[in-house]
Parts: C-alpha cells; sequence; structure tokens
C-alpha cells in the first residue's frame, strides 16, 4: 500500500496543481514491458462503454468495441505485472496481480459481444485462481474479483458463482462461517482505517446490482445497501454528511489540492480550504467508532477524496434515486 513517509514529504510542499512545477514523466507499457492490470482495465472499460453507445452511436460504440478487443488481446498475450516495468508505481498503487483484470475484460467483452470464447476465458483463468479464494475484502482498483464474480452468477447462472457472492455479502451483513465484518456502534460496515467510507459505499453498489440483477435475501442486501448510503448521507450518530457541500455539516477540508488551493505551497495554509469540492466522498472513520473521523486536511485516511471513493457511491446513490424518484 502507499507509504506515510513518501506520501507526507510530497503533501507538505505542494500546492494547487495549477502552480506545481515539478516534471511530471510518463509511463508506458509494451510486448516487451506488459502491464496487464491496466491493458485489461482499460479493454473493460471501453467495452462496457460501447455497450452503453450502442444504440445511440453506432459507430462511436464500434470504434471503442474494437479497440477493448485489441487492448485484451495484448493483455492476454503479453501476460505481466505493471509494477515489475514500471516499479516506482509500488509505493502507491501496488497490483495484487492480473488474473482478476483479465477475468473483469473478458467478462464486460463477452456482454458487449456474446461471443462465447471470452466467457470461457474468464471462467477458466477464475477456475485457476479464485475458486477458492477468500472473499474477505471488496471490490477496488487492485481487486476485481468481487464484480466479476457477480457478472459471472448474471451471465451463468450457475450456482458456485451465486454462492460465492452470498457468502461474501453475508461476511459484511450477517456473518460467514463464523466471520463478520466489524460495524461501529451506528452501523458503518467498517472494512478498513483507509479509506472506510469508499469501502462500504462500493459493496452497497455491488449488493444493489446482485439483488435486482441475480436474487435478495427477503431485502437483506437492499437493505443493507440503503442502510450504508443513509449513513454517508447523515443517518450516522454523528448527525454529519460525509459529502462535501450536502447535506449537515460536510467537510470542508479534505486533502485535495486544488480545493486546498494554497498560495504558500504548504498544507497549512490556508485554514479553510478555498473551494468547495461539490459531491466528493472523504475517507469516514478511521476506526470502527463513529466518532473517529476528523475534518483535517492531513488526515489522509479520513479526509483523503479519490476517483474510487465515488465510483461506487455514485451509482448506489443512482441506484437509490431510480428507486425513490427525483427530489422536489
Amino acid at each position: 500500500m502507499r507509504k506515510w513517509a513518501i506520501r507526507d514529504r510530497i503533501t507538505r510542499s505542494g500546492g494547487p496543481p495549477e502552480a506545481m512545477k515539478m516534471n511530471r514523466p510518463a509511463f508506458k507499457i509494451d510486448a516487451e514491458n506488459p502491464g496487464s492490470e491496466i491493458a485489461g482495465e482499460a479493454a473493460a472499460a471501453l467495452a462496457a462503454a460501447s455497450i452503453l453507445f450502442r444504440a445511440e452511436d453506432p459507430t462511436y460504440s464500434q470504434n471503442l468495441l474494437g479497440r477493448a478487443q485489441a487492448l485484451f488481446d495484448f493483455a492476454d498475450f503479453h501476460r505481466g505485472n505493471y509494477i515489475d516495468v514500471i516499479p516506482s508505481a509500488r509505493d502507491y498503487h501496488n497490483s495484487s496481480g492480473y488474473q482478476d483484470e483479465l477475468i473483469w475484460s473478458a467478462l464486460w467483452l463477452y456482454k458487449a459481444t456474446g461471443e462465447g470464447e471470452y466467457l470461457q476465458k474468464a471462467e477458466s483463468i477464475y477456475r485457476e485462481h479464485f475458486a477458492r479464494a477468500s472473499m474477505r475484502w471488496t471490490h477496488s482498483w487492485d481487486d476485481k474479483r468481487y464484480g466479476a464474480t457477480i457478472l459471472l452468477a448474471q451471465l451463468t447462472k450457475c450456482e458456485t458463482y451465486r454462492v460465492a457472492v452470498r457468502r461474501w455479502l453475508n461476511y459484511w451483513i450477517i456473518g460467514d462461517q463464523g466471520e463478520r465484518i466489524e460495524y461501529t456502534p451506528g452501523g458503518l460496515a467498517w472494512l478498513d482505517s483507509w479509506g472506510s467510507l469508499r469501502y462500504a459505499a462500493t459493496t452497497a453498489f455491488l449488493a444493489f446490482i446482485y439483488a435486482d440483477t441475480v436474487e435478495d435475501v427477503g431485502s437483506r442486501y437492499c437493505d443493507f445497501a440503503r442502510q450504508q448510503v443513509d449513513y454517508i448521507l447523515g443517518a450516522n450518530p454523528g448527525g454529519r454528511s460525509y459529502v462535501i457541500g450536502f447535506g449537515n455539516n460536510p467537510p470542508r477540508n479534505p486533502h485535495h489540492r486544488g480545493s486546498h488551493g494554497s498560495l504558500q505551497h504548504t498544507i497549512e495554509d490556508p485554514l479553510t480550504n478555498r473551494h468547495i469540492l461539490y459531491g466528493a466522498l472523504v475517507g469516514g472513520p478511521t476506526s470502527p467508532d463513529d466518532s473517529s473521523y476528523e475534518d483535517e486536511r492531513a488526515n489522509f485516511q479520513a479526509n483523503e477524496v479519490a476517483l474510487d471513493y465515488n465510483a461506487g457511491f455514485t451509482g448506489a446513490v443512482a441506484r437509490m434515486a431510480l428507486q425513490i424518484g427525483p427530489a422536489h
């Protein structure tokens, strides 16, 4: 995972991005320097987007699909971990492996094309690497097996994948084989100190998807998902929103250079961020204690914001909006 010392040194000397003058080197992957995680994830995104644009812009959709297929072929044929060729990435975004990205991209290509070879590839890699793997975390930028297992359950109707998803969601909700995720007294399913709300929000999103497209147990998965989103929006012991610019007493000082807008290139000045980063989800409680959150810029674990924080959260909120209807 990311290193505190490196993170702290960079942050304390930095200012807003438009005023930063350090070198910004670019890196690449190629056949001699493979990075299957990067190519596979890009392939999955383009394949999913091709489905989205299929009716509206068929030409653009086909272009996206062609690029997705080429990227997948590259990722699969030239297999390798990107951190082996870009070692500086280890300190910030280390990789647990590329097999999950190959499964993820193959499944999205199957959804986009209906070509059985993609599904067969995904199932083969899954059986080899993840059939007996522990499901005690959640979908993240590094680990796609949770979303992939849901897609496999959708696409194959196979009980093997359904059992795997049920056990994972049960671990988050009621427990599985005597193990259960920690909860705060106020009801947050707390996984990790760094960005706890991002994990709860992402799991809520996937719980909604699984309940809507495969199965629910009564309303267990939907109820869990709604409860986690409600906690984030203010139904918590502090009565506060964790979404910047929204609700009661939202965060004002996220760890975000642009929002802070320091003209002195220091994390301490100004005391309050100059700009409101509307809609951003902060990290949240740093321990399974509802009061362990600080609206403090230097507290990266509690008050950092990131794309992966908002990705699952936005999906969960969109699902709730579909059910509840537009606000008045």
